[in-house]
Formats: C-alpha cells, structure tokens, sequence
C-alpha cells in the first residue's frame, strides 16, 4: 500500500511534524542537527509568530500506515507576492526517504495546495521566505557540518526535487574563513590600513542599552541594503523587532557592527554585518531538547564553540567600493579572536552577487557550501 499524505490539524499532529526527523536520521546521525524544538512550535504558531498576519501555511506528514516517514509545509506569503508583483507559494520543512513515491507524494501535495491559492509558482525548499532560516537545498558539501541556521539535507533530495520538475532558481553560497592565530589575512589587514587612514568611515558595535533604536537603525540598512536583491522581503517593524527580540539573549554585541560615514562616531549609518557565534557546536549533542539537562550542556557547550556564522552583511549602494564591507569583516574577525574563534562563515550570499564573492574571495575565504532554490510552474 502506497503512503497516505495527512493535513496536519492541530499542536499533537504538529509536534509529530516537526519530529519526523527524528525518524530518518535518528539521534546519531554524525551531521545533521537537530533544530531546538520549542522554537520550532513557536514559530510555527500564528499566535506568536507575527510572519502569519501576511501568509497562510499548510503542513503535512507522510505515513506508511500509521507510521510518520515524511513530512513538508507550503506557504503563501502576501507580502512577498505584493512587492514582488509574483504569485509564489513556498514550500519547505521538506524530509522524506529515499522512496520516490513518499517524495512525489510530498510534493504533488504541496504544489495542490499552492496552486488552490490562485499561486502560478511553486518556489524553494525553505522555511519559509529568505527571511528565516534553513533556505535553500544543500546540493554541495555534504560532509560539512551546518552553522546555525543553515539546513543539511541527504544528497538524494537532489534528485526526488529535479525529478519532480523543479529546476534552479538562484543559488546561495557559504563561504569560510579561517584566520590563522586570530589574526585577519595579511592583505585583508594591508586593505584595512589603507580604509582607516583614509577616515571616511567608522565601525561601532551594537549598543545593547539602546536597543529597539538600534534593531530600527538596522532595520533601515537591511532594506536600504538588500532592496534590489534577489528574493528579498521586506519586513516591518513588528516582524523584524520579533525576530531581533528572539536573538537577544543570544547575541554578543562585539559580533553586531554598525558602520557610519564620517571620521566620528555618531555620523549616517551605511553599513551594518550581524554575526552570531556558531551555536549549532552546542546544540549538536542536544538533539533538540533542553529538558532535562540540556540547558546545562548548553552552557557548558557554549564555552567551547570555536566558529561563528555571519548572517548578514549590507551597505548601503551609495557607499559600496569604499572599502566598507570589508572593514565589517575585518572587525569580526579581530573581534572573534578575543573569543578565541578564528574560523567562520559569511552565509548566504547569491551566487549573482559578484561584488561580496569577489570581495570575500580577495579577502581570502573560501567556497564551503552551496545552497540551490528551486522552483517550477505549478
């Protein structure tokens, strides 16, 4: 008997969902990491995830008779479709064995769905737009652990996604640094010299004590920033507050910079770059659960972690190739060294964007991971 693709209806069936990969992975798996659980249902919750008062969303679970084998989720985002002038629906929390009818099965479903909306596209994996984590499907570097916030996925999702007609739509690179004894490459540092004597610009962190003025200042630069790229949605104050709120108690504001014109402080922000250390070094063990002791090993995981992701970097296209992003780089990793983290990723960049590729290439990092989005009519 061929597998049977079941709504989910409420928090039981929900919380099923989202341990389906618990079931294709199991808790030993020597890569994949295991999402904390309890912001996985609060994102998911329309109640508290403010991302719903502009989308609408479906999730389903894959059974062979009464047992979960996949899992996927479908959105549509209004927002998006309106900046855009598109009508796409999403589709992600995508995992399923490799068994192609499970897969077609997934997917036929989801593109259903979409497609009952009025949608003409079916676009992703994700979870969901480019504003939330997980984007994109792995499609190289495979033996690399993911930094927080990015997805791995089995290379044999590939080839269920491509048989079901879905083809590229952009791809998302992650590239690494490694700063040897903490210290920026040798010509990264030449540039930087350069940059500051110059003083057309400086880089302050984060002030804490401020803060909604400062997530409002970034606000601004994101949108000012990253407008004209591909796949971008705008977010409005209470989404983009929500989300800066949810990391607060995790951000170190040494990571946060913030770059404004002028040779004092207190000028025209231009610029910003957000970096978290690489939490996924922590929560690896835990398996996606802080009960019952893993806030402790949290904690002590903490203490330990030795990588840091940058999620986001902009400046403002008036003030590009003045050296800007380079600085914010430059400044995480001095700043990294005295937390004794010398490797880090930027991630993601698109893969259209030659000015940051070139630039972190010059800069001396290197091509880690590549992300594809897809997408087909529906």
């Amino acid at each position: 008997m061929g597998p049977s693709i079941e709504a989910v209806r409420d928090a039981r069936e929900r919380s099923e969902f989202l341990k389906v990969p618990y079931r294709l992975y199991g808790k030993k798996h020597p890569l994949y990491v295991y999402p904390l659980l309890g912001q996985q249902k609060a994102f998911l919750d329309p109640e508290k995830n403010p991302f719903f008062r502009h989308a609408d969303a479906q999730l389903w679970v894959a059974r062979q008779g009464a047992m979960p084998v996949g899992r996927i989720a479908a959105a549509v985002d209004r927002s998006s479709n309106e900046y855009h002038g598109e009508q796409v629906g999403y589709f992600g929390f995508y995992e399923a064995p490799g068994d192609a009818e499970v897969a077609t099965g997934l997917l036929e479903t989801a593109r259903a769905w979409i497609a009952g909306q009025g949608m003409t596209t079916m676009r992703g994996p994700g979870c969901f737009t480019t504003n939330h984590d997980a984007l994109g499907l792995l499609v190289e570097g495979h033996r690399n652990r993911p930094a927080i916030g990015m997805p791995w996925q089995p290379p044999y999702y590939q080839e269920q996604l491509e048989s079901f007609g879905l083809q590229k739509a952009q791809d998302l690179l992650a590239w690494q640094f490694h700063a040897a004894g903490g210290q920026p490459p040798a010509r990264m540092a030449r540039f930087a010299r350069r940059i500051g004597d110059r003083q057309e610009f400086t880089v302050r962190p984060f002030r804490m004590d401020r803060f909604s003025e400062e997530v409002e200042i970034v606000r601004g630069l994101y949108y000012d920033a990253w407008k004209d790229n591909w796949g971008f949605v705008p977010m409005d104050a209470e989404e983009f507050h929500h989300a800066a709120k949810d990391m607060k108690s995790m951000v170190d504001p040494g990571f946060l910079l913030i770059a404004e014109a002028g040779s004092e402080p207190g000028g025209e922000p231009i610029g910003f770059s957000m970096t978290t250390p690489d939490f996924n070094q922590a929560l690896f063990s835990l398996k996606g659960s802080l009960l019952p002791f893993g806030w402790l090993r949290f904690l002590l995981g903490k203490r330990r972690i030795r990588s840091a992701r940058t999620l986001l970097m902009g400046v403002k296209p008036q003030y590009r190739r003045q050296g800007v992003d380079v600085m914010l780089v430059h400044e995480t990793i001095r700043y990294a060294a005295t937390r004794g983290i010398h490797t880090g990723e930027c991630s993601w960049v698109l893969a259209d964007n030659e000015l940051m590729n070139r630039t972190l290439e010059k800069s001396g990092a290197t091509r880690k991971n590549v992300y594809r989005i897809y997408e087909r009519a529906v």
